[in-house]
C-alpha cells in the first residue's frame, strides 16, 4: 500500500470483521521483529488484567508482507497459546488487525492509519506504543488507556524516570517553550507512547496535514498541541524509567533538531491563532510523580561539545547575522570568545536566541531546513553550559532551575510576539 493510497481493501475487510470497540492499541512492527511478540503479549495481558469486560483491538502497522511473515512467526498471542492469567477470564475477545505496506511507512502515515482504524471502529480510548520500548509493560499500557476510558481525558502524555542528563532537549527547549506559548505544561511532547480519545482521533484525522514533512516525521507533538489548542482535556501519566538513547553523533543531533524543533516551529506557524494573543495557562493533571531523576555519571564529552559549539558558531556567522536580532547576535559573538572555563550560556540570551529563530522561521528569512541546522551549535553551547552548571545539582535544584527557565520563556513571550508580527506588517 503506497503512502498516498489510504486504507487498503484488505485492512478495511479486517476492520469490518471487528465491529465497534472500546479500546484500541496501535503499534508499528516495522524493523521490530525481535520485540513485537513481547509487545503483543504485554498488550493482551493488559487487556486481561485491566479491561476484562471491554471490547479491544490491536492495530499492527507492518512493513511489506515478507517482513510481516517473519513477525508473525513470533506473533506471541496469549490467547493462541491458551494462556489465561490466574483468576482472570476475559469476557470479550481481543482482535488483531494488520496494515501491510510496500515498505516501512513513515511515523505520520502509521499514525494516520491507526487514527482511521480508531474512527471506523468508534474506539473510545486509544494508545500508540512502541514495541522497542523497554518500558512497555501491561501496567504502562493500562496507564495510557485508563485516563481516557475512565477519566474522560482526550490526550495522555507519558512521564518517565530519567537520568538527570537525559532529555536535555526537552528540558531546555521543547518543554519550557511550548509551555510558555501554548499555556500547557506537557513535559514530553515527543514520545513513542501516548494515549488519546476517539474524539481527538477524529479531529486529527480530518486535518489536511498528512503530507507535511513535520507530520510524516514526528506527528505526536502536533497531536498534543492540537489537543491543547482545541481545549481538549490533557493529562500526564508516569510510566517508569525511560530507556537510554543511543549516543548520538553530531549529524544525529541535527536530524533530531529537524524532527523536534522543526515540528514545534511548524506548529507555531500553523496554529498561531491559539498562542499569539492568548495568555491562558492550564494545569496538566498528573497521575503519579511528575518527574523523577537518577544521578548516574554522564559519558558526554563536555570539551568536545564546547569545541563544536565554538567552531560551529564561527563557521555559521554570516547565516546567524540574518537570523538573530542585532542585540542577540552581539551577545552570541561575545560569549563565543569566552574561554571554556568561563563560558556560560545565560538563560535570557538562550530564550531570546530561540525566539529569534522562531520568528525567522515564520518569516522564512532563509531556507527553513537550513535555519534548523544553524541552531545545532547554539544548542551544543547551551548543553555544555547546563552540564557545567548542574554537575553537582540535586534533583530539586535542577527542577527549580527548570522552573526558572520556564518563567524566562514566559517573560519574554512579548518579544517573540513583537518580532513575529512586525515583519508581517512590513510585508503587507
Amino acid at each position: 500500500m503506497a503512502e498516498d493510497v489510504f486504507l487498503a481493501d484488505d485492512l478495511l475487510r479486517q476492520l469490518m470483521s471487528v465491529g465497534e470497540v472500546d479500546l484500541l492499541v496501535g503499534l508499528s512492527s516495522c524493523n521490530a521483529a525481535n520485540t513485537v511478540s513481547h509487545a503483543l503479549d504485554a498488550i493482551e495481558e493488559s487487556f486481561q488484567r485491566n479491561f476484562a469486560r471491554q471490547r479491544a483491538v490491536v492495530v499492527n502497522v507492518g512493513g511489506d508482507k515478507d517482513e510481516d511473515a517473519v513477525v508473525a512467526q513470533g506473533y506471541g498471542s496469549l490467547a493462541k497459546k491458551g494462556v489465561r492469567l490466574p483468576g482472570i477470564t476475559s469476557l470479550r475477545t481481543s482482535h488483531r488487525v494488520t496494515a501491510n505496506f510496500s515498505g516501512p511507512p513513515s511515523p505520520g502515515i502509521a499514525l494516520r492509519t491507526i487514527l482511521a482504524a480508531a474512527d471506523l471502529l468508534r474506539a473510545r480510548a486509544c494508545a500508540v506504543v512502541s514495541p522497542d520500548a523497554s518500558i512497555l509493560t501491561p501496567d504502562s499500557i493500562a496507564s495510557l488507556l485508563r485516563p481516557v476510558y475512565r477519566e474522560k481525558f482526550d490526550f495522555v502524555a507519558p512521564l518517565y524516570t530519567r537520568n538527570k542528563y537525559q532529555g536535555l532537549l526537552a528540558r531546555n527547549l521543547l518543554y519550557p517553550m511550548s509551555r510558555a506559548l501554548f499555556g500547557s505544561g506537557i513535559r514530553e511532547l515527543f514520545s513513542d507512547d501516548w494515549g488519546f480519545s476517539g474524539r481527538l482521533a477524529a479531529l486529527c484525522l480530518n486535518q489536511d496535514v498528512w503530507h507535511q514533512d513535520a507530520i510524516r516525521a514526528r506527528p505526536e507533538a502536533w497531536m498534543a498541541i492540537s489537543a491543547i489548542s482545541s481545549d481538549f482535556r490533557c493529562c500526564q501519566t508516569f510510566l517508569g524509567e525511560k530507556s537510554k538513547a543511543i549516543k548520538s553523533s553530531g549529524t544525529d543531533i541535527v536530524e533530531i533538531l529537524r524532527q523536534t524543533v522543526g515540528t514545534l516551529f511548524w506548529c507555531l506557524e500553523t496554529q498561531q491563532s491559539s498562542w499569539l494573543d492568548c495568555e491562558k495557562s492550564q494545569t496538566v493533571p498528573t497521575f503519579g510523580p511528575d518527574h523523577e531523576f537518577t544521578s548516574e555519571p554522564t559519558d558526554l564529552d563536555r570539551h568536545r561539545i564546547f569545541e563544536m559549539f565554538r567552531s560551529g558558531v564561527t563557521e555559521l556567522e554570516p547565516i546567524l547575522s540574518s537570523i538573530l536580532d542585532p542585540e542577540t547576535h552581539s551577545e552570541i559573538k561575545s560569549i563565543v570568545l569566552l574561554e571554556e572555563a568561563n563560558f556560560r550560556f545565560k538563560s535570557d540570551i538562550w530564550v531570546r536566541t530561540l525566539y529569534d529563530f522562531a520568528a525567522s522561521y515564520h518569516h522564512a528569512v532563509i531556507n527553513r531546513d537550513h535555519l534548523i541546522q544553524t541552531l545545532a551549535p547554539l544548542y551544543r553551547g547551551m548543553t555544555y553550559s547546563f552540564l557545567v552548571e548542574h554537575a553537582d545539582s540535586s534533583p530539586s535544584e535542577m527542577e527549580a532551575a527548570s522552573e526558572m527557565l520556564c518563567m524566562e520563556f514566559k517573560l519574554q513571550k512579548p518579544y517573540l510576539v513583537e518580532r513575529w508580527k512586525a515583519k508581517v506588517e512590513v510585508k503587507s
